[in-house]
């Protein structure tokens, strides 16, 4: 490579660790003319500053407008005297003032930057100046940084991994890595086959020992991805295979492996506590068997008799006199059992009263004087919370003061609260129950709502089955049906996809609230979907397109081009970056919980205007709309367009009108929870188009793929545990 040395004399640009600027040449291999043009990372330096001295490594190459210039791909301390080691230290180097840049330049010299790498003992003990300590950890910092920054992105990687992968290793990341780069696979995110080519870059073997440990912890990553909390010890060899057929970018198989090979690797792994094996279970990441494990603890110790003293006989008569209702056996049960015990589930089909129950629950607590605070896991949901009840909602998140990084409210910091009650809990994983229970007194009620009968959360673990599932936890099933003069066919049918009956479906040119219109040809279904979705838009509907996969000529990545075309065409500015192309008008959602902006994964809102450096977006809220201005670096993290989402980003929201295509190519996607999801969805008007044995093949689907999880038993060991 080529390298560069000189001052700094101006700035043009910089944006954390990139930087372009003009630097006045003193020496160069090959010989380049005197002033230059650099660009590129500057990694691990605090700055690039005019004035500076710095080495540059890298290579020439010529812009088609700006000409030749010098791209950067590593850098080395250089000085020509004194006074310029000195600007460099105090200019470009973390807590390196001029006090100890001047007082460890005068004893080392030229040989400074020498020193200050090899002989860090020696300069600390020769150097007496305040904040000479400080200093030489963050002079190595700053080459650990650069170091790892170069092996890494040599080996195609990108600088948010680097990032975390030094948070991870520390100082030591570049050693770590060379010796074993699978152990990138320890950190959540890291893709497989990046991992692999590095490897690769670095000369290790495909048969290498700890590639198996790489693929080891990429199994039990993906397994995460479909749910499990872990995967069984004999089962981690299938795993392995399976992935490596699925990616042809992973590189290529192992030669095959023992099972006392799989065995030995794991053991290497649980001896670096990287994986946690319980015999009797399976092979845990150890953050996923702290979330279970620790969650059915504690809340197993919050399974107590609860501390309400209200006479419910009066009670439950003035709430039915007051609310001009009747409630139904399984509603009154629900209130007195939060009377009996300090935890309750409660759970129902569409239409079962699930809201009225609730209502009669807060106004238990208010009876009794009890603090409460309500709950759900999406802002979408917890915002129809609170039109429900008349009292304020948040999301877990916000409510418990997560920053994005850290939980305000947790084991150190409880939550102070008599009670809690969350809704919509089939949308909660094991991590986010974890982190309520954590933030929650022992002496905490707890109302858990839900449709056990919905898809389970997109993260692992299936929390709410789990609980129903325990005989140990007070557990009230809704049944009666309330609404089915108001829903009519909707109510009913979402009742018969639960227990796998086919639909009532009427002639769909005669009037209804539930409609199949069968056509086989994918293209001519998203030709109807789209004059459906143009139709429905001329009359200011509130509808939503569903479809069950991203993929196909009805999935949501086609339709929403499709719908975004026919519902707001060409022709109003647009919006591009990362892939993404947006237009003035659009219909987008968020994906991506931003605490900051208050705004929440499953948000839909309009794009009303496109700055310079933000997009403006109308987010719908329960009755009110916000305007937020979502920063362009933010975007392409937080905003899809939503003309047509899969039915598990629909999940706590609900729509007058749900329209959702049902093919045979959906394949396994073709689900009774998935269809049944969807169709709950609706308040007034169901539309499935496609083919009627695509719905039958969904509705006779009940083989969900069962979780690896084992919190119903863990809570109930918890239980006897605690019994005298």
């Amino acid at each position: 490579m080529a390298w560069v040395a000189g001052r700094v004399t101006s700035v043009k640009f910089t944006s954390d660790s990139f930087c372009v600027c003009e630097l006045r040449v003193a020496e160069a291999a090959p010989l380049a003319s005197s002033l230059i043009t650099v660009k590129g990372h500057f990694y691990g330096l605090l700055q690039v500053a005019h004035g500076m001295p710095i080495k540059v490594i890298g290579t020439w190459r010529t812009h088609p407008k700006y000409g030749r210039q010098f791209h950067v791909s590593s850098w080395e301390p250089w000085a020509r005297n004194d006074n310029e080691r000195v600007h460099f230290l105090s200019l470009c180097i973390q807590d390196f003032g001029i006090g100890p840049a001047q007082a460890v330049v005068q004893e080392y010299g030229s040989e400074v930057f020498e020193a200050l790498t090899h002989k860090a003992s020696e300069v600390l003990s020769k150097v007496k100046k305040d904040g000479i300590g400080p200093a030489l950890l963050s002079w190595k910092v700053a080459l650990s940084t650069r170091d790892v920054t170069v092996l890494l992105r040599s080996g195609g990687l990108k600088s948010a991994e680097v990032a975390s992968a030094m948070a991870r290793f520390g100082l030591e990341a570049g050693t770590v890595i060379k010796k074993n780069p699978y152990r990138l696979m320890e950190i959540s995110g890291y893709d497989f086959s990046k991992v692999d080519l590095l490897a690769k870059y670095l000369g290790f073997d495909r048969n290498a020992p700890c590639r198996l440990e790489g693929l080891v912890l990429w199994a039990l990553q993906a397994a995460a991805l479909d749910g499990h909390l872990y995967l069984r010890r004999g089962d981690i060899s299938q795993h392995v295979t399976e992935l490596l057929d699925r990616n042809s970018t992973a590189g290529p198989d192992l030669d095959d492996c023992a099972s006392d090979t799989y065995a030995r690797v794991v053991a290497e792994l649980e001896g670096r506590r990287v994986v946690v094996v319980d015999s009797g279970t399976g092979v845990y990441l150890p953050e996923f068997y702290e979330y279970e494990r620790t969650s059915a603890k504690m809340f197993g110790e919050l399974l107590k008799p609860s501390p309400i003293e209200v006479d419910l006989k009066p009670f439950l008569e003035e709430y039915e006199r007051s609310n001009r209702i009747t409630l139904s056996e399984a509603q009154r049960e629900a209130v007195s059992s939060l009377a009996e015990h300090r935890v309750l589930v409660l759970t129902g089909l569409p239409g079962t009263g699930k809201t009225t129950a609730l209502r009669a629950l807060v106004r238990l607590f208010e009876e009794a004087r009890t603090s409460f605070v309500l709950m759900a896991p999406t802002g979408v949901a917890a915002k129809r919370l609170a039109a429900v009840t008349g009292h304020p909602a948040a999301t877990v998140h916000r409510t418990l003061r997560y920053d994005g990084s850290s939980w305000g409210h947790n084991q150190n910091n409880r939550f102070l609260v008599d009670a809690a009650i969350v809704d919509e809990v089939s949308m909660m994983d094991q991590e986010l129950f974890y982190r309520l229970l954590s933030a929650l007194r022992s002496d905490t009620m707890l109302v858990l709502v839900g449709d056990d009968a919905q898809l389970p959360s997109v993260g692992p673990g299936n929390v709410l089955q789990q609980l129903v599932s325990c005989r140990s936890v007070p557990h009230i099933k809704l049944t009666q049906i309330y609404r089915q003069d108001e829903k009519g066919d909707i109510v009913s049918n979402s009742h018969k996809i639960n227990r796998g009956e086919m639909l009532d479906l009427p002639n769909p040119r005669l009037p209804s609230e539930f409609k199949l219109v069968r056509i086989r040809d994918e293209e001519k279904i998203a030709d109807f979907i789209v004059q459906l979705a143009t139709k429905l838009k001329s009359k200011d509907a509130n509808f939503q397109v569903l479809s069950p996969k991203y993929a196909g000529e009805v999935g949501v990545d086609s339709l929403n081009e499709r719908l975004r075309d026919a519902l707001n065409p060409k022709g109003p500015p647009e919006w591009n970056g990362h892939g993404l192309n947006f237009r003035l008008g659009d219909r987008l959602m968020v994906v991506k919980n931003d605490y900051e902006l208050d705004v929440y994964n499953g948000d839909v809102g309009k794009l009303v205007k496109i700055g310079s450096d933000h997009l403006l977006v109308r987010v719908h809220g329960e009755g009110v709309d916000s305007e937020v201005e979502f920063p362009i670096g933010s975007v392409p993290d937080k905003l899809r367009l939503a003309y047509c989402v899969t039915a598990h980003k629909s999940q706590g929201s609900e729509f007058d009108t749900i329209v959702m295509p049902v093919v045979r190519s959906q394949g396994r996607m073709l689900q009774r929870n998935l269809l049944y999801t969807a169709v709950t969805r609706a308040r007034e008007h169901v539309w499935l188009v496609g083919e009627e044995a695509a719905v039958q093949r969904a509705i006779a689907n009940d083989k969900v793929v069962r979780r690896n999880t084992v919190l119903a038993k863990t809570i109930s060991s918890v239980v006897e545990s605690l019994c005298p």
